[in-house]
């Protein structure tokens, strides 16, 4: 592993977490287990950690473009 590897990496990971919130938004909007809470918080929550999980994946993909372009500036 050396150290260009590194960045890319973390752009990996961090767009498997902003995947990961927008699920998890998903299942608490329409998983059956989460039916006994009421239907207003379930989706105001829901709706909330999707946008998040969209939110990060766009500042992940323009930090990732943004390294990108700095590297092929320096070449």
């Amino acid at each position: 592993m050396n150290r260009d590897s590194l960045p890319s990496m973390m752009t990996v990971v961090g767009f498997l977490v902003a995947a990961l919130f927008v699920v998890f938004g998903l299942y608490v909007i329409f998983a059956k287990p989460m039916q006994n809470i009421p239907r207003e918080f379930r989706n105001i929550f829901g709706y909330i950690v999707i946008g998040y999980g969209v939110f990060r994946s766009v500042i992940i993909y323009q930090k990732h473009k943004e390294r990108k372009d700095a590297d092929d500036e320096n070449e």
